[in-house]
Parts: structure tokens; sequence; C-alpha cells
């Protein structure tokens, strides 16, 4: 939105009232502020302390002008009922002045005096969003509003949202009549709880922020868990630890419990109980039409099997019911071995990669390649070095879980943390960045990687080689229970891979596209070990492009998930994200 008002000259736009004004209202003693939007086409938008409006305005005669709207209060405001304004104004150059007729339902009449001065000479970027406000118990926020910035920032810092508007929403309500007011608008809707998983910025859309939907409860006789979509995995873990009971969460617990659970979620225990949305018992969503629907294998089975894995193609899910699992305890922790050349890193690593062969299903591991510049930002023990960590939880009694990892220790790790900890504290082993980061993220699903394979990966972390880039190589060890079909049938699948490779970049603004080139070559250097296929969960960057989410389903699911999206959001409402478009053949059937 332009700033820049020429004052001094009489041009057609100043002799219009087309543009944004901020301006005061006298009544007796009392003043109020307003700002007001004027469009070419006729309409009119108003923001005050007190609500908004919305109507129209035409011009009177050379310099006179006037309005009409609807003020529609907030709805937190003590006395919620919409008042009828009417202004009649003349413009005097950057300002206004005007007489306002405010009529409320019960027909009372009071007129104000007003003046305002212009601030732009082109309708605000809220103009057509105005209203939205209207229907929303919590936040509503638009572009320049205070928190408008932090609302919609997130953990990834890679990716930047200019919505047209944020709905900090209060509750399933507000999801609702935000997803409807967009669809009547012609907006997308994005959803962010915590900013893990962003793909794909929100420009022009409605974003609604789920980080206030926070219910949460317990049952330890049902062994469930009901979680609202504002929940972090570390708030779930301590609400079950309480009872001996635990959830299936991946390695962060600052992650958003909603995000993770709908991209499939990879637990760190994925050998031994396979995905997390396998233990999904139901989810509440809100879906394109703007209807809240309670969706379980036997409520809307389409869309409950679509929407584990299928992120936010389908609908907002506000909250879900989960199983928790009788888990206290577990053997789990790191080891770092430092790399000194090439060929000890490849000693490492073949180790490690012929010991993940042998191990039994309780036990889930990866091993992760790092290279560190020497910054004085880093602590003395990375700075400028390399390092192989290896990973692991074992769900099993302590002394076989330590004889188990014997082979590792025995490679001279110079740090061993694993020991028998409460499950309480699982997150705490991979020490994920707890604050936002500016990274950039790819992945992939991998064969099992051979001799050569070995070579190439260590090679990203040569401590002899100069300069950057500093990747981050994650190889997160698959099977077992990871490749059973699941009790509850998802949309997710490791389509046969052992593992899954995770690649973490660092990238400052002003190195972002030699950042993206050199994780292309990253790829494209192991691409003879790629499957082909992806996890729903991992896609980030230019693998959101509807031609590179297809590699993360088979095709039967892909076939399936398109037609569901067409059943349930058959005008591509929800396209902020890995985006699934809806079957062109909206009659087609569902397969199962």
């Amino acid at each position: 939105m332009s700033t820049d008002v020429d004052t001094k000259s009489d041009t057609p736009a100043l002799r219009t009232p087309t543009g944004v004004w901020t301006g005061v209202t006298h009544h007796d003693d009392r003043t109020g502020s307003f700002t007001v939007s004027f469009a070419p086409d006729g309409t009119v938008a108003l923001r005050t302390p007190r609500g908004v409006g919305v109507g129209v305005w035409s011009a009177d005669g050379p310099g006179r002008f006037s309005y009409e709207l609807t003020e529609i209060p907030a709805p937190e405001e003590d006395h919620p009922s919409p008042r009828r304004i009417h202004v009649e104004a003349h413009l005097e150059g950057p300002a206004y002045q005007g007489t306002v007729q405010v009529r409320t339902p019960t027909g009372a009449t009071t007129s104000v005096e007003l003046t305002a001065d212009r601030v732009a000479g082109e309708p605000a970027a809220w103009h057509d969003v105005v209203s939205l406000g209207a229907s929303i118990r919590g936040r509503t926020l638009l572009p320049g509003d205070d928190g408008f910035e932090q609302a919609c920032s997130g953990w990834l810092l890679t990716v930047e949202h200019r919505p047209a508007a944020v709905v900090v929403a209060a509750d399933a309500d507000d999801v609702a009549a935000a997803v409807r007011f967009a669809a009547e608008a012609g907006r997308p809707v994005a959803v962010q709880s915590t900013g893990h998983g962003t793909s794909v910025p929100a420009d022009g859309a409605v974003f609604v922020a789920t980080g206030e939907l926070r219910e949460l409860s317990v049952d330890p006789r049902a062994g469930t868990a009901r979680i609202g979509a504002g929940l972090r995995w570390d708030e779930v873990i301590g609400a079950a630890a309480e009872h001996g009971l635990a959830p299936l969460c991946g390695s962060s617990g600052q992650v958003g419990v909603m995000g993770f659970l709908t991209g499939g979620g990879l637990p760190l225990t994925g050998r031994t109980y396979g995905f997390a949305a396998d233990r999904v018992r139901s989810l509440d969503v809100v879906t394109a039409d703007g209807l809240l629907r309670t969706v379980s294998p036997t409520q809307e089975p389409d869309l409950f099997w679509a929407v584990r894995g299928g992120k936010s193609n389908f609908g907002i899910v506000v909250a879900a019911e989960i199983e928790l699992l009788p888990l206290r305890s577990l053997y789990g922790g790191r080891l770092h071995y430092p790399v000194e050349n090439r060929e000890h890193a490849a000693h490492v690593l073949r180790s490690y990669l012929a010991w993940a062969k042998e191990q039994p299903e309780e036990m889930s591991s990866s091993v992760t390649l790092l290279r560190f510049p020497d910054a004085p930002q880093l602590p003395e023990e990375l700075r400028g070095r390399s390092l192989l960590l290896v990973l692991l939880v074992y769900l099993g009694e302590e002394e076989r879980g330590a004889r188990l990892v014997e082979p590792l220790r025995a490679l001279g790790p110079e740090k061993d943390t694993c020991a028998a900890m409460p499950y309480a504290r699982i997150t705490e082993i991979h020490q994920d960045p707890r604050n936002p980061v500016m990274t950039h993220l790819r992945s992939a699903l991998l064969t099992e990687p051979d001799d050569e394979a070995v070579a190439e990966l260590v090679s990203f972390i040569d401590p002899a080689k100069p300069g950057g880039p500093f990747p981050g190589i994650e190889l997160r060890h698959l099977g077992g229970a990871l490749d059973r079909p699941p009790g509850r049938p998802h949309a997710v699948s490791t389509q046969g891979a052992a593992f899954h490779l995770w690649l973490r970049m660092p990238a400052p603004p002003d190195q972002a596209d030699a950042v993206r080139r050199a994780a292309d070559e990253v790829l494209a250097r192991l691409r003879r070990w790629d499957t082909g296929a992806m996890l729903p969960g991992f896609l980030f960057d230019h693998d959101s492009a509807p031609e590179r989410v297809r590699r993360a389903y088979t095709e039967a699911d892909h076939r399936r998930l398109s037609a569901v999206k067409a059943a349930y959001d058959p005008n591509h409402l929800f396209r902020i994200n890995h985006t699934i478009p809806p079957a062109q053949d909206v009659g087609a059937s569902i397969d199962r």
C-alpha cells in the first residue's frame, strides 16, 4: 500500500476520496479515532477501536462525496448491535471534513462531526477483508497492526508470509468463520500452529493461527488424550507422563501436534510402533464449506483417511483424540564420533549401517553427519569440526539396550549419553533447536546405502574441505512397524525405503540461492540410492509443488486423495501447503 501522497497537486485522485484516511470524530466533549479506506469501485471499509464497517461511497459534486456503511462491533464489545452510519463530507486538499449521522437499531440518531487526513492514495491492503473481524471472537490482525508480523511468523524463517489477514482463533467457531469468509471472498486459507512445517508463503491468504486452541485432557483408563491444535508435543508428553503414558512424538518437543499428525508423524519409536497417524482415533476438522466435522474410521472415513497424511489440503484440524502407550522409560541417547578424515568417517558410517541391519524392532536409530564452520558463535567443541552422531531409542530392558549398543561403543565415541531415562525426556535426545531458524530443508527416501553411497555421504563432511556449505544430513533407519499396514489406514507410507534422509543447511538471506544449489547437489549425488518417494511431513521448498508432491504417495493413494479433495474442497481453498489439486472428474469414485 502506498503511503506517499502528493498533497500539492490537484490530480484526479485527490479530487475523490480514493485511498486511506485516518481521522477523529467529535461529539460533545468526546472524541474517537477511525481509519477508512475508499476504493475506486465505490466500496468503503472502516476500522475503529469499537469495530469494523463496510459500505459504499459516491461523489456528490466537485469535492463533495458521501458514504453509507454498517459498523459491526467487535465480539467483545458490551453492546454488539450494528450501527448504520451516513457521512456527508467535502474534500479540502489532503483532508476532508464531514458530518456523521449514526443510527442505532432502536432508531436513535446521533450527529457527529469528523475530520480526516489522507495517508495513502490507494485502498488499504485490508480493504476487502476488514469485515472478517466482525465474526471472530479471537483477534483479527490486518497488515500494519501491532502483532501482525509476529502472528504469521513461525519457527522456520526461510518462508515469509504476507497474508491479507490473520485470524488468531479463540475456538473452533473462529476457524469456521474464517474459512467461510475466505470462501466467500475467493481467497485461499492457510493454517499454522508453530510454523515448523511451513513450505509455501501465505501471500494474500486468510491466515488462521491455531496457537490458542489449547485443549488438553488425558483419560488414563481409556489410554487416550484429547489435544487441541495449538499444543506442542512437550506439553502432551508431560501431561501423559503423569499417568505413566506416552504419545508417539518426533525428535522435537516444540513441534505442533497437529502438523505432525496430519503429516503422518515419523516418531522416534517408529520401528516399534509405526507412524503416529496410526494412533489417531478421531479428528475435529473444519472443511471448505465452513462446517466442523468429527471424522473417524466410522464417521466420514474417507476424510479421516486423507487428513492423516494429506496435511492441510482438506481442512483445518482443530482437535484430535489420540491413543497413548504405557511407556514410562526407555534406553537411549547419543554417541558422538569425531571425524578425523574421510576414511575414518566411512568406517564409522559403514559400521553403523551394518549394526542397524541387525537390530530388533524395539531399536529405532539414526545417524547424522555434521560439519561446522570455524565460527566464534559456536561452542568450542564444535567449532571447525566434523562429527558423526548416532542417536537411538530402545524400548526394552536397560541391560539388553546396553548390550545392543556395545558394538557402537567399540568404535570409540568421544561422547556417550546412552542410558536409561524417563520417556518424558525423549525429545532431549536429538537436541533440536528450540528457537526459530533460517534453515533450508530437503528430504528423500533411500534404499540401503552401499559403500559407494557411504563415500558420497562422508565427502560432504570432509574436514579437509575448505569453506562451506555446512550440511547436516540425517539418515533415519526405517522398517519394522513402519512397513506394516496400519490398524487405521492412512495416506502415509515409507514405500519400502530403508532410510529417510533429512537434509538441513543454514540459509542466511544473502546465501539462500547458493544454499539451495548446494542442497540440490547433495540430492543429485545421492540420486542412485533415492527411491523417488518422499514422506508427506517432510516436503519443503520446491518439493511442495504438485508434481513433486506426488512422490510422497503411492499412485493409488494420490488418486484417492485427489478424489477426496474434489469431494470436500472442489474450489481448492486449502492450497497454501504441499498442494494436492482436486480431481478434475468430480464424479470419480473414491477408490479404497
